[in-house]
């Protein structure tokens, strides 16, 4: 394998053993390959996937991390986004065994400022169910990694039959969802308020509603915990119109900042373009509602 430095940046999702930056340097030595070109950009979740351990790795002679699709709303799973090279890229075929056992495909994965990326990752298509257990080693790469991310582990102990199925349960509502604003009704049916907080964005007058997009300000709202999800955001997508080719809200998956911590939550983001709208520069809908009330 001749490394080329100058092949095209591409993504990287990684889960599993990649998560432990050790690991993946002893596999290049012992295969003669430079790790250099596996860069951390920083965590990441995909969406509707659940984390398993229904593989069979014979190198390991154990059980290894893998994703199996179940529906948004019912699942999610966090690891890390990487930018790599074709070099690296051929490194981790070799290492994820592509074609054979894991196949590289391409997915939609989140960061924590709620941008979504088109990353590869590997997953191992099989219709057996059966949990193969990892070894303790492999375990601790895969925590050690996600709690160096400041990532939560229990999507990894429910895969571990080691702790109750954990539930993707938070939405981030910044306009007129919020507590007391025109369609705040929406949201107790189904779900409850848990606390506020502000995402990373920028936030723009659409006219009626607000809209959130990627940027470098602080938009506040309210954290809502959903009862049952899946049919929850179901509803939620109708409302905000994140159905179709040209949906009018993207729904994504982006960190909040609260006062009872970091949460992890689906948020909707103008999905048009802003040019013919005025930005909000508090961040803040509900300030410039309860402004306006007050010049009436």
């Amino acid at each position: 394998m001749e490394e080329n430095t100058d092949s095209a940046p591409m993504l990287y999702f990684g889960y599993g053993s990649n998560l432990d930056r050790d690991d993946w340097e002893k596999w290049c030595s012992r295969k003669g390959l430079k790790p250099s070109g596996l860069k951390e950009i920083g965590p990441a979740w995909i969406d509707g996937f659940v984390l398993d351990f229904n593989y069979y790795s014979r190198s390991r002679g154990a059980g290894a991390a893998n994703l199996t699709w179940i529906a948004s709303g019912m699942a999610a799973t966090p690891g890390a986004l990487f930018e790599i090279d074709e070099y690296t890229r051929d490194a981790l075929d070799r290492k994820e065994g592509h074609p054979n056992h894991y196949i590289r495909v391409e997915k939609t994965v989140y960061t924590s400022d709620g941008q979504s990326h088109l990353a590869y990752t590997y997953i191992h298509n099989s219709s057996n169910s059966e949990f193969h257990e990892p070894s303790d080693e492999y375990e601790e790469l895969v925590r050690n990694g996600l709690t160096r991310l400041d990532l939560p582990t229990t999507w990894l102990d429910y895969a571990l039959r080691k702790g109750p199925n954990p539930r993707f349960e938070f939405v981030f509502v910044y306009g007129t969802l919020m507590d007391g604003m025109s369609r705040s009704e929406v949201m107790s049916d189904g779900s409850e308020i848990y606390c506020t907080g502000s995402a990373k964005g920028d936030l723009y007058d659409l006219g009626d509603y607000p809209g959130l997009t990627i940027g470098d300000g602080d938009v506040h709202g309210e954290i809502y915990r959903a009862g049952d999800m899946f049919q929850f955001i179901q509803h939620l997508d109708q409302i905000e119109g994140n159905v179709g080719d040209n949906p009018l809200f993207d729904r994504r998956i982006q960190l909040i900042y609260t006062e009872k911590g970091q949460i992890w939550a689906y948020v909707y983001h103008y999905a048009r373009t802003i040019d013919s709208f005025t930005k909000i520069e508090s961040g803040n809908w509900r300030f410039k509602v309860t402004s306006l009330l007050e010049q009436e």
